[in-house]
């Protein structure tokens, strides 16, 4: 899930949270008699709301239908939180005459891994490609020590490493993401 996505999963839990605390909380009021001990002694469907579900055969049947259609978009709701922003494999050639390449994605977020691990400095290095086969993103964190030349190990990722990915994928662009973080000691493995 992308950035944007995640941030409005949160505030949409969070609001959907809020209400949920605030309906609870009234309802545990209004039974200890906060609103009257009369209100905490009544039932919680009103006389007139009692008389129209009773006159009207098809109110129940609308109830169990929105609880239905509400318990199906929580189902799609949580599976959508399963999937991953993740490609399988990139395809190269596009073109249906001349027939598909397909690249496996994790044999060039290895292969990049291994060439930026390789660099001066560099503690560890985590790569992913998100997006699509046809429209991929690379998303890479690399981990560096206080010994390392930051200046330099930015130009190498961006000028050499990604430079040389795209011209492997034969791609103009590749959009990225490129997080350089400073550890210390054994830091790496928890930060990738």
């Amino acid at each position: 899930m992308d950035r944007q996505g995640a941030r409005l999963n949160r505030l949409a839990l969070s609001l959907l949270g809020l209400a949920l605390l605030a309906l609870g909380g009234l309802g545990i009021a209004l039974g200890l008699g906060a609103f009257g001990s009369k209100r905490a002694h009544e039932a919680v469907l009103g006389g007139g709301t009692r008389s129209f579900a009773s006159s009207h055969g098809w109110f129940w049947w609308v109830v169990s239908a929105v609880a239905v259609v509400l318990a199906l978009l929580g189902l799609a709701w949580l599976f959508v939180q399963g999937r991953r922003d993740r490609v399988g494999d990139l395809a190269l050639e596009p073109d249906a005459e001349h027939g598909t390449t397909r690249l496996s994605a994790k044999a060039v977020t290895d292969a990049l891994r291994d060439e930026i691990g390789d660099y001066p400095g560099v503690r560890g290095v985590g790569a992913r490609l998100g997006g699509s086969s046809r429209r991929p993103r690379l998303f890479l964190n690399v981990a560096y020590s206080r010994d390392a030349d930051l200046e330099g190990l930015r130009r190498r990722v961006t000028g050499q490493a990604l430079a040389r990915l795209r011209s492997a994928l034969e791609r103009d662009s590749l959009p990225a993401v490129v997080r350089l973080r400073l550890v210390g000691g054994d830091d790496a493995r928890t930060v990738l």
